[in-house]
């Protein structure tokens, strides 16, 4: 099995006005729609292959439009995102990165499954300012429900923060090296 870390693609948000922060679940830009339905011919998705998103509207729109027309097994969890880097005590989650609640992403996003036998102030707060320890235990559960999955490659469409939390924490375990990340974060 392969994990596979996919950054979301371009975002209302992230266009740099000074405002982008405060924007609460901002979608996608026309750019980012067509690097979401690139992502089907650079790595198409199959029935062997699990695809996993954070609860953010920009990351669920680009696990929806690149996995539009496939057979691959969809989920939603809040351990794929979106998470600050570096870790600060004072840090609060901006507009932008909060995420989607369920019943939302329920209706707006239904061929995607929220994954089960999660406490309910992961879906309202996310992972963004949960403290290392804490967060890194429930990274070690996250890989684990995602080897019982049994595909034989998982993505996971996350955002910069949290790619770059999980690589630190992966360097710090024996099985770091059987991850891959975008080469350019």
């Amino acid at each position: 099995m392969e994990i596979i870390f996919v950054l979301h693609v371009e975002a209302k948000h992230r266009l740099g006005t000074p405002s982008g922060q405060e924007l609460r679940d901002p979608s996608l830009t026309e750019r980012g729609r067509r690097a979401a339905a690139m992502l089907r011919k650079s790595e198409p998705l199959t029935e062997s292959d699990a695809l996993i998103t954070g609860p953010t509207n920009f990351m669920l729109q680009t696990a929806q439009i690149w996995s539009q027309g496939t057979d691959c097994a969809r989920f939603v969890h809040p351990l794929a995102g979106p998470r600050q880097f570096p870790f600060r005590y004072d840090f609060q989650t901006p507009p932008c990165d909060m995420p989607m609640e369920p019943e939302r992403i329920m209706a707006n996003f239904p061929e995607l499954l929220l994954a089960g036998g999660l406490p309910e102030h992961l879906w309202l707060q996310g992972i963004d300012t949960l403290p290392g320890m804490l967060f890194s235990q429930l990274v070690e559960r996250f890989l684990l429900w995602c080897r019982s999955l049994e595909k034989n490659r998982v993505f996971i469409v996350t955002g910069e923060g949290t790619l770059k939390a999980y690589r630190e924490h992966l360097q710090h375990t024996l099985e770091g090296n059987l991850y891959r990340f975008p080469q350019s974060v």
